[in-house]
């Protein structure tokens, strides 16, 4: 009678110590896609935050020509002024 006692007790333990790793399994899983989440969503804001950025740029605002389009068409008079600011936030 006395090692039944133990036996059960030593079962318990047992079932205690799988329950327990169990859980503690599951949180370190759960944290670790909730990490996964948050990192995804992040990148998510970070590149819709550079794309309102750049699209937000004022028009006096060099950029470089995209591919494929063509070259927009200026005047002298333009490019003169365009450089001439280019120059001055320049300091020269």
């Amino acid at each position: 009678m006395r090692w039944v006692k133990v036996a059960a007790i030593v079962v318990g333990i047992f079932f205690a110590y799988l329950a327990v790793s169990m859980i503690i399994g599951f949180l370190i899983e759960a944290a670790v896609v909730a990490l996964v989440v948050a990192v995804i969503v992040l990148a998510v804001k970070v590149a819709f935050y550079r794309k309102q950025v750049s699209s937000n740029r004022p028009r006096s605002e060099v950029r470089e020509p995209g591919y494929g389009s063509s070259l927009p068409h200026h005047s002298t008079r333009d490019l003169e002024e365009e450089i001439a600011r280019l120059k001055r936030e320049m300091g020269g």
